[in-house]
């Protein structure tokens, strides 16, 4: 039995439901302060050991806010990137060359993600232990997308076929 396109939900995609599950672990991440318990308390602390040569705390602030910016923003993109590439169905060359490049950006955003990551373990000498939990997520996300890819080649091909 079918069922009338308007009445069709969208499926769940797993590599844009794990997305939105990524990003929704990085805001509960943002919200708790990527584990810094006490900012003042780190400055005074990282002031006293020698690693500043003043207790700039304004500095410390801004680079949390910027931090915590970034990381949303880096995490979006990620979504948005793949809403796109779920978007078009390549029916050229061209679509598909489209459609991949979506999926790359998604893949570069990811990498950009640990990144911003390990800059703020740098920064805010926080326990990169755990941060394994998001390290794992934003692999497994690059490991869903690059399956994704590999199913596409078929279109690929297919597309090469009919020229």
């Amino acid at each position: 039995m079918s069922v009338l396109v308007s009445n069709r939900k969208e499926s769940k995609f797993e590599v844009i439901v794990f997305s939105l599950e990524l990003h929704r672990m990085l805001i509960e991440l943002i919200q708790r302060d990527f584990g810094v318990k006490d900012l003042d308390q780190l400055v005074r602390v990282r002031y006293a050991s020698g690693k500043d040569e003043t207790e700039n705390f304004s500095r410390y602030r801004y680079l949390m806010r910027r931090s915590k910016d970034r990381v949303d923003q880096e995490a979006a993109l990620i979504t948005s990137n793949l809403r796109g590439a779920n978007a078009i169905y390549p029916k050229t060359l061209r679509e598909y060359e489209c459609r991949r490049d979506y999926q790359n950006y998604a893949i570069a955003h990811c990498e950009i993600l640990m990144k911003e990551l390990q800059h703020v373990v740098e920064v805010f000498d926080v326990d990169l232990n755990t941060y394994n939990r998001y390290v794992n997520a934003i692999d497994r996300e690059i490991g869903l997308i690059k399956k994704w890819r590999l199913r596409d080649n078929k279109i690929k091909s297919r597309l090469e076929g009919s020229i």
